[in-house]
C-alpha cells in the first residue's frame, strides 16, 4: 500500500528550479531553498530568512493544509479575500441555476461593498459577507442555521458569522459602523 503524498510535497514532481539559491536580506551569504521550505536560518548571521519563493497558494482550499503549514495555514486561510472566494463558491453551490440575476446581483453587492469599505478604510469582511450573503437569504427565505452553515463554509469564524447574521435581521441598526456600506451596496 502507497502513502499519498501532496503533489507539492512530493519530490518526484519537482522541478530543478524548485530548490534554488537566494542571498541573505542581512549578510549577502548564499542560502539554499527547497520550494516547501517557509523560512531557513542563514548559516552565516543566523538570522531567520523567508522563503522569497514560498507560495502558499494551496492553502486556501486543501484540507491537509494545516498537516503541511500548521499555524501558517488558519493565517493564509483567514485572509479576507480567500474567505470571499470560499463564501461565493459555497453561494454559487447553494443557488440553483435558474438563480443567476439573485447570484450576479449579490456579486455586484459584495464589490460595491468591498469599495466602499475599503474607501472607508474599515476591514471588509463583514460588509462584503453580508453583501455576499444577505440579498440570497432574504429572497429565498433562507433560516439562521442556513446563513450559518453558509457563512462557516465560507470559512468564517461563529463569531463573525453571527455578527453578520444580525447585521442581516436588523436592518434598522444605523449605529453598527457597517449598516451604510451594506444598505448602499444591496440597494
Amino acid at each position: 500500500m502507497s502513502i499519498w503524498k501532496c503533489p507539492g510535497q512530493d519530490r518526484s514532481f519537482w522541478k530543478p528550479e524548485d530548490i534554488f539559491e537566494s542571498p541573505c536580506p542581512h549578510c549577502g551569504q548564499s542560502i539554499e531553498f527547497w520550494k516547501d521550505d517557509i523560512t531557513l536560518r542563514c548559516p552565516n548571521c543566523r538570522q531567520l530568512v523567508g522563503n522569497p519563493r514560498f507560495d502558499p497558494g494551496c492553502a486556501a482550499w486543501c484540507s491537509y493544509a494545516s498537516k503541511c503549514l500548521g499555524e501558517m495555514a488558519k493565517t493564509i486561510q483567514s485572509q479576507p479575500q480567500i474567505i470571499r472566494n470560499r463564501l461565493e463558491v459555497a453561494l454559487r453551490k447553494k443557488l440553483r441555476p435558474e438563480d443567476h440575476d439573485l447570484l450576479n446581483r449579490s456579486l455586484k453587492a459584495a464589490q460595491k461593498a468591498e469599495a466602499m469599505a475599503l474607501a472607508e478604510k474599515a476591514d471588509p469582511l463583514i460588509p462584503v459577507a453580508a453583501s455576499l450573503v444577505g440579498p440570497a437569504a432574504r429572497a429565498k427565505g433562507w433560516s439562521r442555521e442556513e446563513v450559518l452553515a453558509l457563512l462557516g463554509e465560507g470559512g468564517i469564524d461563529d463569531n463573525t458569522a453571527g455578527r453578520i447574521y444580525q447585521l442581516l435581521e436588523s436592518g434598522d441598526d444605523a449605529g453598527n459602523p457597517y449598516r451604510k456600506i451594506i444598505d448602499q451596496a444591496t440597494a
